[in-house]
């Protein structure tokens, strides 16, 4: 059985919508946190381990799509049966704008985006 390196970087809760391609199947997802290699998302699609995967994440007007490999993946059970599956996903090449996007979460030490809209006064 092949151990799998548990990882060496921060975790940053981020919430947001992401649409997860994996084969010819496209799913909405939930992004839980954030690092710079990785990226945890509730979906109700089954990928299995070591499948790749392409996301699409929103930020602001731009688009970021990654490409990743399922790393883990944790089912619920029981009364939570219907909770959607968490899964982890590994980045090896992050693009600038993930990066960026992950830097900034840090510095701000928040769990969720700005919003895109102005309160009303």
């Amino acid at each position: 059985m092949a151990m799998i390196k548990k990882r060496d970087e921060k975790r940053i809760p981020f919430r947001k919508l992401v649409i997860c391609k994996c084969g010819g199947e496209v799913h909405p997802g939930f992004v839980q946190d954030v690092s710079q290699h990785g990226i945890s998302i509730q979906t109700m699609q089954r990928p299995s381990v070591y499948r790749k995967v392409r996301i699409a994440l929103a930020d602001g007007q731009e688009s970021i799509s990654l490409d990743g490999e399922v790393r883990w993946s944790h089912e619920y059970s029981g009364e939570f049966a219907t909770k959607p599956r968490e899964i982890g996903i590994h980045i090896p090449r992050p693009p600038a704008g993930y990066l960026r996007l992950v830097a900034d979460c840090s510095d701000r030490g928040q769990s969720r985006p700005a919003p895109f809209y102005e309160p009303l006064k």
